[in-house]
């Protein structure tokens, strides 16, 4: 009984920290729904507007504790294209254990799944100072 307490704890503690790499797909959504959906779903996180980039069309949400970013990149008709999430690396064991759990593995730190026909790559990119994890349609 101990263990189950203890697994169901930390499984609640990771979706309460954002940790759910994917708990909503958000490919081919609308910035609009977006909003909406990260209202309803991740309270933990804030859309965070005060930075604007001329460059690209995106969404920037920030957890409480700044230790995770979510860039939800969008077209020209505000459908979203591809979602980056940057993460402190005091995450990246669990981040790791997720992606293994949720998708099949095709390569070092690449995975694949399904959506509606479709299919998706999540990639896997350790930087100097933070990790992220890329979701985008495949090709």
């Amino acid at each position: 009984m101990r263990v189950f307490l203890t697994i169901l704890i930390v499984v609640a503690a990771l979706h309460i920290n954002g940790i759910d790499v994917q708990s909503q797909h958000f490919i081919g959504m609308h910035k609009d729904k977006i909003i909406g959906e990260m209202k309803d779903s991740q309270k933990n996180f804030k859309l965070n507007t005060s930075t604007v980039n001329p460059y690209y069309n995106y969404l920037k949400y920030e957890d409480r504790i700044n230790e995770i970013t979510i860039l939800y990149f969008l077209s020209d008709d505000d459908e979203c294209t591809l979602v980056r999430k940057m993460y402190a690396y005091s995450n990246i064991i669990d981040v790791e254990k997720e992606l293994n759990a949720r998708y099949e593995r095709v390569g070092k730190n690449k995975w694949e799944y399904r959506f509606l026909l479709q299919k998706f790559s999540v990639e896997l990119s350790e930087e100097e100072w933070f990790f992220t994890v890329t979701i985008k349609r495949k090709n």
